[in-house]
């Protein structure tokens, strides 16, 4: 919190510059990570440059354990992000994951305005709203370019009103709100922010995994149906017993156990999961079921389960 206060102050009156002009103004700043018509340095491959994602908050583990980041760019200016979501129910068991790449030129437009915000220079975090807003979730920005290495986190992002007042938050905190706000918006919509031009591909594509993430639990007691709708039984699509699979998830406090599958098993898996919903239930004699939760990971991800930690 010190950091990030010092962080704050140091940078307030370009924070509020950057709230009156907007994410989308002249990008400025010279030097390695500057824009004035600079290269900006960045990781390539299957790296990551920058991602958006959520943490936190009071929900639900399996939630948290399937969240995936809103916006990830990779360095060679593949964009990753949720495809169309609908409402029905149940939903889809994958998350509709889609896939564009931007051109060298795009990925510079974009890496040019998110450096213009300021506010990527330290490892901050902004959680002055905890004074007013409760079991709220983090918004986690992270930038690897320019020679920085910087994660941003703000506490409750879009949930301040403007036209009441922010206890125990500086204006320079309200407008870093606003500014990364409007960042955020812009890059997850980056259709209506870059001109064609900026794209490598002509459209988006569905993203498909090469390892993922299976949170797995006996549902043997589960109601054999939710709002109205019975669950789908399926054969576990691979040998070996579920009891098994992977290693125990204390967090959880239900049994849920995490394995990460790869290669053909992963090929498998995702074949399996496109044909089921989320109320479907894995099966392989007949009398004990398993719930999956399935966690897609990006190319720059561990093929790992990690610790989870927030959540209700």
């Amino acid at each position: 919190m010190n950091r990030a206060t010092l962080t704050i102050t140091l940078l307030s009156a370009s924070l509020l510059l950057a709230a009156c002009g907007g994410a989308g103004g002249s990008p400025g700043g010279t030097g390695n990570g500057g824009t004035n018509g600079d290269t900006i340095e960045h990781p390539t491959g299957d790296e990551l440059v920058f991602s958006i994602e959520s943490a936190g908050g009071f929900v639900m583990p399996e939630f948290l354990a399937a969240q995936m980041p809103s916006v990830a760019i990779l360095g060679d200016g593949r964009v990753i992000t949720m495809g169309a979501q609908t409402l029905e129910f149940p939903g889809p068991a994958l998350p509709p994951l889609q896939v564009r790449r931007l051109t060298e030129d795009g990925l510079q437009a974009v890496l040019a305005e998110i450096v213009a915000t300021n506010l990527f220079v330290n490892d901050a975090e902004l959680r002055g709203a905890q004074n007013f807003v409760a079991d709220a979730p983090d918004t986690v920005f992270t930038l690897h370019a320019g020679g920085r290495e910087v994660v941003v986190t703000v506490y409750a992002l879009g949930f301040l009103d403007p036209n009441a007042q922010a206890p125990g938050m500086t204006q320079a905190e309200i407008a870093a709100h606003q500014v990364l706000q409007r960042l955020n918006d812009r890059l997850t919509q980056l259709d209506a922010s870059l001109p064609a031009s900026a794209w490598a591909d002509a459209g988006w594509q569905p993203f498909e995994a090469d390892a993922l993430r299976l949170y797995v639990r006996d549902a043997t007691a589960d109601p054999p149906e939710a709002g109205g709708v019975p669950q789908q039984t399926r054969d576990w699509p691979l040998p070996g017993d579920p009891a098994a699979f992977g290693e125990p998830q204390p967090f959880f406090g239900n049994g849920t156990r995490c394995g990460v599958v790869t290669d053909a098993d992963a090929a498998t898996w995702q074949a399996e999961l496109q044909a089921a919903n989320q109320l479907s239930r894995w099966s392989v004699d007949g009398n004990l079921f398993y719930a999956v939760t399935p966690r897609p990971l990006l190319p720059y991800e561990e093929p790992a389960c990690p610790e989870l930690a927030g959540g209700a």
